[in-house]
């Protein structure tokens, strides 16, 4: 049996493997001139390394972590401390550090040492926020589904000042490209009951070198040691439909290919272009149609000394950037000589448009004032990258429009973190479960085989499994008297 998978970026080449692994014959077709799609590196005319964005893992990728331990690559990533940094104006600095107590409390006691040097909002309101931003630990599965109609910020704003959402909105950003007035309180609340829910799920991990080399190249080496097929400049054209099937697939308007089975893996965008138009008769595909793109560039600026010797992720508000890191202290084999900082311009709608000198003088200026050594510092380079950025737009209501794998069409299957999964609103976790479910899918439907590939997170701190008991137990005292507590530590420590 023979199977195209159509695009080759995180999800493509993780279901040709399975493909692969399940006795199939498979051709993996690339449009782009590298493999790797949004997860991917390359060298620039210096040498020096280049990544399409700010990649980080968390221990609560189980899928990722699990695809990366069968191909074993699990090593290539660099674990950090279980820290952020606030870079602030006029060169101050906050950290938020989850220190090893039982979950939640290393998150509310990781607020409360940020808070004694962290001004940019009263602490009392960060506090305030905190109860609707932590509401997913205490509420059921369906009143979570329920909150993907309406966004975060509304959430939040239920319950107190929009001002206390200030700490958090770089991390929403970074995560979803995503303002919080316009990203689903359903996804946000899912990402913070992970990160709430252990103190080991705080940690992130980088990319211990580029994800091209560490990752891209391995899966493309056991693809082709399985006998699977790969081709760069393969960009699918048209997608032909004949008797509930697909017929075959053009290829650059000028060759066509033939399978048995066909799986996208091509973003939603491509995907409504390639489609007859008699598929959009179906409401399973006029739901791509529903899929916008958020937006995002990435900033990488090479200076001649060191700005900083933190090796963890940077937040900053009120800047081009959001999320960054100095890339000399979490990689310094690779980059030498002083610091390099990597950084996510994102809700990048207002700036798509703007030439790169522009979006550089913007960001340095604000470098500069969070980062006083950069003020005598020169500037080695930069490079704004605009190549394969974006994911799609997690806004209120999107979950509901997610496509199942399995199309209509009997030979068609669709995969990418775009598609329906339960595990987070996009990125690398989701393109990897949802490759694994494809798989589980065409085992059971072509091959009469019953497969699992896909393992659920858990929370397993004792702690948190009195969680929602607790709701119904004098939540509001414990709340109140939490609160009190707080108040007369940050107070006492001002």
């Amino acid at each position: 049996m023979k199977a195209i998978v159509m695009g080759g970026g995180m999800s493509g080449l993780a279901t040709a493997i399975n493909l692969l692994d399940l006795g199939l014959e498979v051709s993996l077709v690339e449009a782009d001139e590298i493999f790797g799609g949004r997860a991917s590196s390359w060298l620039d005319e210096d040498g020096d390394m280049i990544d399409n964005a700010l990649h980080v893992f968390f221990p609560y990728y189980v899928n990722l972590l699990k695809f990366f331990k069968k191909m074993g690559i699990s090593d290539n990533i660099a674990w950090k401390d279980t820290k952020f940094y606030y870079a602030l104006p006029g060169g101050k600095q906050a950290v938020l550090k989850f220190s090893q107590l039982p979950a939640p409390l290393h998150a509310a006691f990781g607020f409360i040492g940020m808070l004694k040097d962290y001004k940019e909002v009263p602490w009392w309101k960060v506090m305030a926020a905190g109860v609707p931003l932590s509401s997913g630990l205490f509420l059921t599965k369906e009143k979570v589904d329920k909150l993907d109609d309406i966004s975060m910020a509304t959430w939040v704003g239920r319950f107190a000042s929009l001002d206390g959402l200030r700490p958090m909105e770089p991390g929403i950003n970074g995560l979803t490209f995503t303002p919080s007035y316009a990203v689903s309180a359903k996804v946000m609340l899912n990402w913070g009951m992970k990160v709430m829910g252990s103190a080991e799920n705080a940690r992130v991990g980088f990319a211990d070198g580029g994800l091209g080399d560490i990752w891209v190249d391995n899966c493309l080496e056991y693809i082709k040691e399985k006998g699977g097929e790969v081709s760069l400049g393969k960009s699918v054209t048209a997608i032909n439909i004949e008797d509930g099937k697909v017929k075959n697939i053009e290829i650059n308007n000028s060759e066509t290919m033939e399978a048995d089975l066909y799986i996208s893996a091509i973003s939603p965008y491509s995907l409504r272009r390639v489609l007859p138009d008699d598929s959009f008769g179906l409401e399973y595909f006029r739901d791509l149609w529903y899929f916008q793109q958020a937006p995002s560039l990435s900033l990488q600026v090479w200076f001649d000394r060191k700005l900083t010797d933190v090796d963890v992720t940077f937040f900053s508000s009120d800047c081009i950037f959001n999320t960054y890191a100095d890339l000399s202290n979490v990689l310094p084999d690779i980059f030498k000589g002083g610091s390099m900082f990597e950084m996510v311009l994102s809700p990048a709608d207002h700036i798509l448009g703007l030439p790169d000198k522009v979006i550089f003088d913007i960001a340095i200026e604000q470098i500069k004032d969070r980062f006083p050594l950069a003020r005598e510092a020169e500037v080695r380079k930069y490079k704004v990258v605009r190549e394969r950025q974006g994911v799609y737009r997690p806004s209120p209501g999107m979950e509901a429009h997610r496509p199942f794998q399995r199309s209509p069409y009997d030979n068609f299957y669709l995969t990418g973190d775009y598609t329906k999964t339960h595990v987070s609103s996009g990125g690398m976790e989701a393109a990897i479960w949802n490759s694994n479910k494809v798989a589980e899918l065409i085992a059971s439907d072509k091959m009469g085989k019953s497969i699992s590939l896909n393992i659920d997170y858990e929370v397993n701190e004792p702690l948190m499994k009195l969680m929602k008991p607790l709701t119904f137990i004098g939540l509001g005292g414990l709340a109140l008297a939490m609160f009190s507590l707080l108040r007369k530590l940050i107070s006492g420590n001002s």
